[in-house]
């Protein structure tokens, strides 16, 4: 499937990563997101962020723009939630902005709450990029959920890109008719909100369509259901994960030595 460098889709790819089973890769991105939040201070979070962007351009064969163009937002945010930190956090002041001071706490919670955030995005956007969501669909299903739960699941990983083509197409429209890109705040809020009330009659439309679809089908009749294709688990695709689990440990073990 065709997606654009700013695409939240799955890509197929002769990538390493594309071929990994679907569910260690989940047990991945849960292990790397554990990490994070053990982690307390900003080195180990910017070690892995720099891990997972050699792996998803290495390995997963994803190129940097289309890492850079859908996750910009993200990491913007994880910016400005470094800043709100570096004022908000209680400690020694370090200098003054006006009434804003940046305290040595601050300076090192900071940048630990964006890596937080970063790395898990990006590990997820990662998850998205390599990750057919009918396979992931299947191997939930046959790891004992049940497959009303696993198709819930495949649907909301499914209407990703399209909410995302939508947001871009209406974008488009508005910005063509009155240079939306140029205008106000004021404006831009209520673009966003005019955004916002077209995908949800959008989204409503897509769910009765698919609700009606899957009544004419017979979903849910069954207990069990067969699949057009099948996904198998290999023992070698636990080395991703067990590689980072390795990694993580080191870095906590580095990390404790040298907070004490």
């Amino acid at each position: 499937m065709a997606a654009s460098e700013h695409s939240l889709a799955f890509v197929e790819r002769s990538s390493l990563l594309n071929r990994l089973y679907p569910l260690v890769k989940l047990a991945w991105v849960f292990t790397v997101a554990v990490g994070l939040f053990i982690y307390r201070t900003p080195l180990p979070g910017a070690v892995m962020f720099v891990i997972l962007l050699a792996l998803a351009m290495l390995v997963g064969r994803i190129p940097l723009r289309q890492i850079l163009g859908s996750s910009q937002t993200i990491f913007l945010l994880g910016l400005l939630l470094m800043v709100f930190h570096f004022f908000a956090d209680p400690g020694r002041p370090v200098f003054r902005l006006g009434p804003l001071a940046v305290t040595d706490n601050g300076l090192v919670q900071g940048p630990i709450f964006f890596f937080r955030l970063s790395v898990v995005v990006l590990a997820s956007f990662i998850l998205i990029w390599t990750t057919d969501t009918r396979d992931l669909m299947v191997s939930l299903a046959k790891a004992g959920l049940p497959y009303r739960l696993a198709f819930a699941v495949f649907l909301a990983l499914r209407f990703l890109p399209l909410i995302q083509r939508e947001v871009d197409a209406v974008r488009s429209a508005h910005s063509i008719r009155g240079r939306a890109a140029n205008s106000g705040v004021g404006h831009r809020i209520k673009l966003w909100q005019r955004y916002i009330f077209t995908l949800l009659i959008n989204g409503l439309r897509k769910a009765e369509t698919t609700a009606t679809s899957l009544e004419c089908r017979g979903f849910g009749s069954q207990p069990t259901r067969t699949y057009l294709k099948d996904v198998h688990f290999k023992p070698v695709d636990l080395l991703l994960l067990l590689i980072t689990v390795v990694v993580s440990l080191g870095l906590i073990l580095v990390e404790r030595a040298y907070w004490r």
